[in-house]
């Protein structure tokens, strides 16, 4: 078991990287180890895991209860699945400035299994399924991995990930109505795919050649936007507003949607259209020349571009449109280091 705070005044960002402060998280975790091997596996273990926060106001904001399980068989081969539950869920940050937020009760699941890692060639497949109350999110993650070692001096990775990320409550943008503050959510449909791809290739000790590339799209399409108005309502019915037809005019296909709230006839704020389709793509060639020990050569071509396809396209469409019809930015480095031995 174990303790956890950070205070509101903790700021590391500077020197590393800090998601979150603001935080006292509590924890605690049993295990069962199965250490001697059996005609069926080699190791397992079965684990139960608890933890919940607060924040420096007192707040309770978070439990999960979660089960682990692991198992090794005979052949190397190798499954992992877990499970958990989270009834209760807030958040400070969701609204981005504004009113702690609740989510819907949680439950997720995995399941991931592979090959043994030994063998020249290995892989993992992985599926994760995660569902709210109500609808109010979820998320199915599929992973494949690859890995390839012909013989030592050369081996290949690849490791690839689909996701898709619906949720109805989606942070829009912040806005005001009668002079108070207004938040604005939305329905978003959202799908990511990155394939990241490494090979390393050794000519001889002193020499290896090293390559890493990775295309990544994202896109996310809104509907049925809203507003929140009770942001820590059991219910998400009470904790945001659908907009009537009446209340709002536009369409993906404009720049911005008009909102008359108190349907007067008059626009009381607007929302500029969401929509996005986030294409990335990049790669690094790497040779390595150490000419005397302690002394070594690089020279690097880096690659990429960055693109914003059309979020009514799919995300292979937009791939092909955006990384191999795009000119891309070029990249020649070379840097040397000379070791002076006195």
């Amino acid at each position: 078991g174990g303790v956890i705070w950070r205070s509101p005044e903790l700021e590391l960002n500077d020197i590393g990287f800090l998601r979150q402060a603001d935080e006292i998280k509590q924890t605690a975790n049993v295990r069962r180890l199965f250490i001697k091997p059996t005609n069926f596996y080699r190791r397992a273990n079965l684990g139960l895991s608890q933890y919940s926060t607060f924040d420096f106001d007192g707040n309770y904001n978070r439990i999960q209860y979660e089960f682990q399980g692991f198992i090794n068989y005979k052949n190397n081969w190798w499954t992992e699945v877990g499970a958990a539950h989270k009834p209760r869920i807030f958040s400070n940050t969701v609204l981005r400035g504004g009113p702690r937020w609740r989510w819907s009760d949680e439950n997720f699941a995995y399941l991931f299994f592979g090959s043994d890692s030994r063998k020249k060639m290995s892989f993992t497949l992985g599926y994760v399924n995660s569902q709210a109350a109500e609808n109010n999110f979820s998320l199915k993650r599929y992973v494949f991995r690859l890995y390839y070692q012909p013989f030592d001096a050369f081996n290949l990775s690849i490791s690839s990930e689909f996701e898709e990320n619906p949720n109805k409550t989606q942070y829009v943008t912040e806005t005001s109505f009668d002079g108070d503050a207004r938040y604005i959510t939305g329905n978003i449909d959202q799908k990511t795919f990155s394939t990241a791809i490494r090979f390393n290739y050794s000519v001889n000790p002193n020499l290896s050649i090293q390559y890493y590339g990775e295309p990544f799209i994202s896109k996310g399409t809104y509907t049925d936007f809203n507003y929140v108005n009770n942001p820590i309502a059991e219910n998400l019915s009470e904790r945001v507003t659908l907009f009537s037809e009446n209340q709002i005019s536009g369409s993906a296909d404009t720049n911005n949607y008009l909102i008359d709230e108190d349907i007067d006839g008059a626009i009381d704020y607007q929302i500029e259209n969401p929509n996005f389709s986030y294409v990335q793509f990049r790669s690094n060639l790497v040779l390595r020349w150490e000419y005397i020990p302690g002394s070594e050569i690089f020279l690097v071509w880096s690659q990429g571009v960055v693109g914003a396809g059309d979020p009514s396209e799919t995300l292979g469409r937009n791939l092909d449109q955006q990384i191999l019809g795009q000119k891309k930015d070029n990249t020649i480095l070379l840097k040397a280091t000379y070791r002076f031995i006195l």
